[in-house]
């Protein structure tokens, strides 16, 4: 995911009154009425600053080549080796990592859009007809009906998550609508698209005929919008062809025509973008949304899974039998604090079985002890994908402090509540991850770890 700043404040300076004069005559047939107020609230789409100020997440950081999300197509190159740079904080480094393994962003990933306003959030309703639209149209999922709908005020973003979390594999575009009938910022004002937004919506493509960014006509009217805010004609060219290539993206990805389905016309739109959700099954595990382990009975935990697993994966280790495979490791970490490693691994077994993991004690775990649960990534789908690890799984396998010494979270979407919480769970298990004996005996690294969580297991009405 992009990090996000506050932006700059929202005095306009000359050259920004000339792209908007252009980019009136620009856009004036696709464009309403957006009143007097010569600065309306907007929505952001800014590419151009470091971090992006522009919706998150997005395609735009998916390589075309790999698959994978690539943070280098934003400017921000990730390395191997996270002490070797200073601009991300280690954890955030180190979870971008991981980010970049995947296909597609996590399925309980927050959406956000910036503004350069507070927004009003009675006005940001969703689903059909609705302010907020969200469409799956790769799988045909279809309109995101049931969500939480918000504004955060630190990022200054509209923000949205489906009930369910996204669907496994699907690509998504999300519109919000601006304008007279649409969002509304904190004082009741409209909210308008970005200069850039305006661009995307046109029907013809902004390089006038141009082939080659060397040869873009200087009063095609787009170039002088882009222009107006570069700081070279050369480089105003580069941004216009890169805008070009988004403005198609848009077209053969049929955005405008699954918001135009959904209530949203291409006219009303302030903001559109698009992202993909990983394709490889996931071990969910979002305790702020109170997905957590489900414990039917006082000798059963239940894992849920989303998407496809191989059930001849799925096997519990054995202290008697440390070799004979062990994808799932059960550990009691009152035992282990103890020093009685006799207890420590309680016989269990796993299986898979309607859409869960479910490990079966051959007794009762021991009430008021903390279990840890460790799932490898020999776990495997039935085509040999193997399982990748939920963000906060990640999260509490990470090297570094999730909370800076300023007491505010060190990873950008991780709220400073949620890193505070997390931490004083990475912290509690960063002895069992870096003891060699552990890792010898069980086989469970931070590397192999595509789940990881800690938690007193209590019956379940």
């Amino acid at each position: 995911m992009l990090e996000t700043r506050c932006c700059p404040g929202r005095r306009t300076n000359r050259p920004f009154r000339r792209a908007l004069a252009v980019l009136t005559i620009l856009a004036a047939a696709c464009v309403p009425d957006v009143g007097s107020n010569p600065v309306p609230t907007a929505m952001q789409f800014d590419l151009t600053t470091m971090p992006p100020r522009a919706p998150q997440p997005t395609a735009l950081i998916v390589n075309p080549q790999t698959k994978r999300i690539d943070f280098s197509l934003a400017g921000t190159p990730i390395p191997d080796d996270c002490a070797s740079q200073q601009v991300l904080t280690q954890a955030q480094c180190q979870f971008d990592q991981y980010l970049q393994t995947l296909d597609g962003f996590p399925n309980v990933t927050t959406a956000a859009a910036p503004a350069t306003a507070a927004l009003d959030p009675a006005t940001l309703t969703l689903g059909l007809n609705q302010n907020v639209v969200a469409v799956g149209v790769q799988k045909a999922s279809g309109l995101v009906m049931d969500g939480a709908v918000g504004f955060d005020a630190a990022s200054t973003s509209l923000t949205l998550l489906p009930a369910q979390g996204w669907v496994l594999g699907e690509f998504y575009w999300v519109g919000v609508r601006g304008y007279a009938g649409g969002v509304r910022d904190a004082n009741g004002g409209e909210v308008v698209g970005s200069p850039t937004m305006s661009l995307l919506k046109q029907d013809d493509p902004l390089t006038c005929g141009a082939t080659d960014p060397s040869a873009v006509d200087p009063h095609c009217p787009a170039f002088q919008v882009v222009a107006a805010q570069a700081p070279s004609t050369e480089v105003a060219a580069e941004r216009l062809f890169q805008l070009e290539a988004i403005r198609q993206a848009y077209i053969d990805g049929h955005a405008f025509d699954a918001m135009l389905a959904a209530g949203l016309p291409k006219a009303e739109i302030a903001v559109l973008w698009g992202f993909p959700i990983h394709t490889n099954s996931v071990a969910v595990l979002s305790p702020t949304a109170g997905v957590v382990p489900r414990v039917p009975a006082a000798d059963q935990i239940g894992v849920g899974v989303l998407g496809p697993v191989d059930p001849a994966t799925v096997s519990a280790f054995s202290a008697a039998a440390p070799t004979q495979g062990g994808s799932v490791v059960v550990i009691d970490l009152a035992a282990v604090l103890a020093g009685d490693l006799a207890a420590a691994f309680p016989p269990v077994a796993a299986a898979y079985t309607s859409s869960a993991i479910v490990i079966q004690a051959s007794a009762p775990f021991p009430a008021g002890h903390p279990i840890g649960l460790f799932f490898k990534n020999t776990i495997h789908a039935p085509d040999g994908a193997p399982l990748v690890a939920s963000p906060v799984s990640v999260l509490l396998t990470l090297t570094a402090t999730l909370v800076g010494s300023d007491g505010h979270s060190t990873v950008s979407g991780v709220s400073d509540a949620d890193a505070a919480a997390l931490e004083s769970g990475r912290v509690a298990l960063a002895p069992l991850l870096d003891n060699p004996n552990i890792a010898a005996l069980t086989g469970i690294t931070r590397a192999n770890l595509v789940y990881c969580y800690a938690f007193v297991p209590m019956v379940q009405p």
